[in-house]
């Protein structure tokens, strides 16, 4: 009998029960941390700007409007490189189990030796 990794558990629970909005939301900022903290920066700066602005401080609001573009532009690059890297792990999985399977029919089994 095959022993599952506890990932191939979870995907198997997930395709089998679905899958809530709040279970993706966890299961992605697992995958992928620095994602949710490009967020998070961002949205901090972009209150650390208004507030700048409400309080007249014009030079602490543009250096916190920069903030957020930059936050921001990190978390697209978060973003891409982890959909790349993704991409990359799930391709060497799928060569891997090709060789397998590759290996398991042409070696001889039990029976044949």
């Amino acid at each position: 009998m095959k022993e599952y990794t506890k990932e191939e558990m979870e995907h198997m629970h997930r395709m089998m029960n679905g899958e809530s909005a709040w279970d993706r939301m966890k299961r992605k900022s697992r995958e992928e941390p620095l994602v949710p903290a490009g967020v998070a920066l961002t949205c901090f700066a972009l209150v650390a700007a208004t507030v700048g602005v409400k309080t007249g401080n014009k030079a602490y609001a543009n250096n916190m409007f920069r903030l957020r573009v930059a936050a921001q532009g990190f978390t697209i690059v978060a973003m891409v490189g982890g959909s790349l890297y993704y991409t990359y792990k799930e391709q060497k999985q799928k060569e891997a189990l090709a060789q397998l399977q590759e290996r398991s029919k042409t070696e001889p089994t039990k029976k044949d030796a």
